[in-house]
């Protein structure tokens, strides 16, 4: 009976490290996920923050024939925001992971909990990740509490996760609630609900999200709901699409951007507002990324979105003809 009990034991830890391997393997990388975009380093320092610079048309310089292009910097601009935003949201899952788990069960690991925070935390947090009922997909949830505090854990961020062929790779979605995180105690700026409706980093990385009721850090009081996708390509180019809608103006703004292996790249964009409505298309060159072709619905000169004439050749963009962005953010 004494060894059946030490083998029942044995087997149940067994079990246990395999779950927590599993578990922790399928839980994709900051690095594992992070995606290119046409920029250099002399361009990243340029490139506006997307929050305000996608819904105004203010922040953006004039597209002008041989000068640097402005929709290449809001491309690489909103391509950052996003695809750094979900890199930063999986590097916490993986800087939990890194340490041994609080307790495992056959189908279910916690890491961390009551008393797991930093000396200058603000929070405790607490990861759960649990096999999914169906599949080899795995579930989980990551949520906080203050430190000395027993008023319970509340989860800001959950998603699913099927693991690739690779350690860190696979593809999942998760969520991230920016107004129950600013629930707990620190410094809290973002607001809304983030949802990654799809991520893949098997292949060529693509990103699916929809973003609701963000703020827009260049109009106080106002928020900005957004649909953006992502997708390189097998020669390392990619394709980026969004759309949004100032729940506040009722201003409609997309952007269609897509680019090759060396940076070259036509940025197709549409508005529509109280100030009117306009499309517009920008091809811009290899580094440093000069417009080489520009044209708009507006033929009056009203930099960014109009000239008296058509600026260069269509023949000389990467990209032909125009592609505009099918999304309409609600």
């Amino acid at each position: 009976m004494r060894k059946l009990l030490v083998l029942s034991v044995a087997a149940a830890l067994a079990c246990g490290a395999s779950f927590k391997d599993q578990a922790r393997d399928a839980m994709p990388s900051k690095s594992a996920i992070q995606m290119g975009s046409p920029q250099s380093a002399q361009s990243a320092s340029r490139a506006p923050a997307a929050s305000g610079a996608i819904v105004q048309a203010g922040p953006v310089p004039a597209s002008t024939l041989g000068d640097h292009a402005p929709f290449f910097d809001l491309t690489v601009g909103v391509s950052s925001t996003f695809n750094g935003g979900t890199a930063i949201m999986l590097g916490i899952i993986e800087a939990v992971t890194t340490y041994e788990p609080t307790s495992c069960t056959h189908n279910s690991c916690t890491w961390g909990g009551p008393g797991s925070g930093g000396a200058l935390d603000y929070n405790d947090y607490k990861l759960v990740v649990s096999q999914a009922q169906v599949g080899d997909s795995f579930n989980w949830e990551l949520s906080g509490q203050p430190k000395n505090s027993s008023s319970g854990f509340i989860v800001f961020m959950s998603g699913t996760a099927k693991p690739g062929p690779q350690k860190h790779h696979g593809s999942g979605s998760f969520d991230v609630d920016f107004d129950k995180a600013a629930l707990l105690p620190g410094p809290h700026d973002a607001t809304g609900q983030l949802h990654v409706t799809s991520y893949s980093n098997v292949g060529p990385a693509k990103l699916e999200v929809n973003y609701v009721g963000a703020k827009d850090s260049q109009h106080p009081g106002q928020k900005n709901d957004v649909l953006y996708s992502y997708a390189n390509d097998l020669t390392g180019g990619g394709d980026l699409d969004f759309a949004v809608h100032n729940t506040t103006s009722g201003d409609r703004f997309s952007v269609h951007s897509r680019w090759k292996n060396d940076g070259r790249g036509r940025a197709d964009v549409a508005g529509t507002g109280t100030w009117g409505s306009v499309s517009l298309s920008e091809c811009w060159g290899a580094a440093p990324f000069s417009v080489v072709y520009f044209n708009s619905t507006l033929t009056i000169n009203l930099p960014p979105w109009g000239s008296a004439t058509p600026q260069g050749s269509e023949s000389a963009c990467a990209f032909s003809p125009a592609a505009f962005s099918p999304k309409t953010a609600q």
